[in-house]
């Protein structure tokens, strides 16, 4: 249909994830977001908000897609920034799995003092500048009077039609995962857990044709796990975001939702900012792609893990695929030499593999869809 478009912007964020996206035609645009990144984001999540009620736009959905720190505290920080009649004109719903929500719809006693969402905390701000106290995320939802509109227990297999006909369908989390999470989450603000980055330095010596043979790992982490991650569908574009899902449930979803597999989607945002155990051969051979969309800028050790980059091409035909990023990792971790010589004459300068910096002018992926890296 003329003039329909859709516009991802993958958002700097430091070593974490914020991503808008715009969907609509050249006049009226309906916006989602996707976490916030680090607290650093929460002056641009605000700006954004901002933004798009200057447009007389709305937002269809804030997602918290997790707990962990490098997600969510822009999102918190940013909140706290946004005036209560700004964000109640703009939000419609915020999708937010709450230890309260989890025990109410699996049947489980409410313990107050062990519910994530009251460990979150954020500031309000008083004014211009200033700055008020540590405030819960919920106390913050009810302050700003948008409390009513948190769904807080979304789970694999739901389905959501939003604004424009834009179809959501919910792959993860699983209500085993949502179960395990309530019993047993980590600290939202504690730093990753960066065990499963730390092969990289042996690996960007090896070859990516080498690196086809390695094993995949399995993410431990419970707040992964609980990852919401979902595909979304507006026309004839199909877009599959995993925040940092595991990629079994993912399948999980995708089989309880009875999408037929395997799926082709326009662009598939990777897990867990390439880490090495949040991607799988089973996962890219139901869900098909050429183009993935990465955000990590390789910090706190969250480089992109090398034996991905070479699964990827592994279960592409021809090897060739397109990954769109928000900072130029490959060029500033390891001192420029992530990929090797032989890399190099193989699959970058044969255009095999495509790495793509993103910026304000965006990449197409096709006719209506292009990537941004700024707004």
């Amino acid at each position: 249909k003329r003039g329909i478009m859709v516009k991802v912007y993958l958002l700097p964020a430091d070593e974490g994830d914020f991503i808008w996206v715009r969907y609509g035609n050249d006049k009226n645009f309906a916006n989602i977001l996707i976490d916030g990144g680090t607290k650093d984001s929460g002056a641009e999540y605000a700006d954004v908000i901002q933004f798009i009620v200057d447009q007389e736009e709305t937002i269809e959905a804030l997602i918290l897609t997790h707990i962990d720190y490098d997600h969510i505290q822009g999102v918190v920080d940013g909140i706290g920034r946004v005036s209560t009649g700004v964000l109640k004109k703009a939000v419609k719903r915020i999708l937010f799995n709450t230890c309260r929500g989890i025990s109410r719809e699996q049947g489980q006693a409410v313990d107050e003092n062990k519910c994530v969402e009251n460990q979150i905390k954020g500031d309000t701000f008083t004014g211009a500048y200033g700055i008020g106290d540590a405030i819960a995320l919920m106390d913050l939802l009810r302050e700003k009077d948008v409390a009513d509109r948190v769904m807080d227990y979304i789970v694999s297999g739901m389905e959501m039609i939003w604004d424009k006909d834009a179809l959501i369908r919910i792959i993860s989390p699983g209500k085993k995962e949502l179960n395990q999470f309530l019993n047993k989450w980590e600290p939202y603000c504690k730093g990753e857990d960066v065990s499963v980055y730390t092969t990289n330095l042996e690996s960007t010596r090896e070859n990516l044709t080498d690196l086809m043979k390695e094993r995949l790992g399995n993410d431990p982490s419970v707040n992964n796990a609980a990852s919401i991650a979902f595909l979304f569908e507006y026309e004839d574009v199909s877009i599959a975001f995993l925040a940092d899902a595991k990629p079994s449930v993912c399948i999980q979803g995708l089989k309880e939702l009875k999408i037929k597999l395997p799926r082709e989607v326009d662009v598939l945002k990777l897990s867990h900012h390439g880490s090495k155990s949040n991607t799988s051969d089973a996962l890219l051979k139901n869900l098909k792609t050429k183009i993935y969309m990465l955000s990590t800028n390789g910090n706190k050790q969250k480089v992109p893990n090398k034996a991905v980059m070479a699964h990827l091409l592994k279960n592409t035909p021809k090897h060739e695929i397109t990954l769109a990023c928000n900072y130029d990792w490959w060029e500033t971790t390891y001192q420029g030499k992530y990929f090797t010589d032989k890399d190099r004459e193989t699959y970058i300068d044969g255009n095999k593999l495509k790495l793509f910096l993103l910026d304000e002018n965006g990449f197409q992926v096709k006719d209506g869809l292009y990537i941004y890296g700024e707004w």
